[in-house]
């Protein structure tokens, strides 16, 4: 073999050992977010699954998925919604306080979300308002005590264990997705005791911390008929993507 075409040879063998050698980016991977919700979060056509119980939202101004607070936070980040297993009414624990509600609980769906990277969890304004014998603002359902393992279904009815589970179970289910509670900061006023609204709030602040989930604050936020409305659902979306940038999400 002559010097010439061994030095081609060699030439050839470089290039494929540099070639193999380089990474090519990849592009980066579109973020895809899940809403365990209530009806805060529940729109026609836009739960699943598609029987979920929704909210009239037409009623109170909001006419298109679009004016959803969820909706807005993924135009502004550029995600893809995987999964929006809101239910109206529903409760964070299992209690049955109409014979109906229990039955459709958060940590009852909390394994039906798909496989997102985000999950925002929003509710427990039901289980603040929960009420019996037709009066809405009659406060049944009990904050029971802190109980972090070992829960019983007995405990599982009650709003603390319940949330701690909540949370204990979506780690477990979900261990590579980030986790946003989204908290009405006026959850409760207008129809319960200032104390029960605080000892809520309490609550779901400190089992957020023991569990590191990330606790969003949102105040001020527009409402009719308890509900957020076009211009609500704008309040909520605009401090989600304040608190997540500052997250660096």
């Amino acid at each position: 073999m002559n010097m010439k075409k061994l030095a081609f040879i060699m030439a050839i063998v470089m290039t494929l050992m540099v070639s193999a050698c380089t990474k090519t980016p990849e592009e980066p991977e579109t973020t895809r977010f899940s809403i365990l919700g209530d009806s805060y979060s529940a729109f026609k056509g836009y739960v699943q699954p598609d029987s979920n119980d929704v909210y009239h939202y037409e009623n109170i101004g909001v006419t298109g998925p679009e004016q959803m607070w969820w909706s807005q936070v993924a135009n502004s980040k550029g995600w893809i919604l995987e999964k929006n297993n809101s239910f109206s009414g529903a409760l964070v624990c299992n209690y049955d306080y109409v014979n109906y509600y229990g039955q459709y609980s958060f940590i009852r769906r909390m394994d039906n979300l798909g496989h997102p990277d985000v999950i925002f969890i929003f509710g427990a304004t039901n289980d603040a308002y929960a009420h019996s014998d037709g009066n809405l603002y009659d406060p049944v359902v009990s904050l029971g005590d802190y109980v972090y393992s070992d829960w019983t279904e007995e405990q599982l009815c009650d709003f603390r264990p319940a949330l701690a589970y909540l949370f204990d179970q979506l780690k477990s289910l979900y261990p590579n997705a980030k986790l946003y509670f989204l908290l009405d900061m006026n959850l409760g006023t207008g129809g319960v005791t200032e104390q029960r609204r605080a000892e809520f709030l309490e609550s779901i602040q400190r089992i957020s911390h023991h569990y590191h989930v990330d606790c969003i604050n949102l105040w001020n936020i527009s409402k009719s008929q308890w509900h957020p409305n076009a211009e609500g659902q704008k309040n909520i979306a605009d401090q989600v993507l304040e608190y997540l940038a500052s997250d660096e999400i």
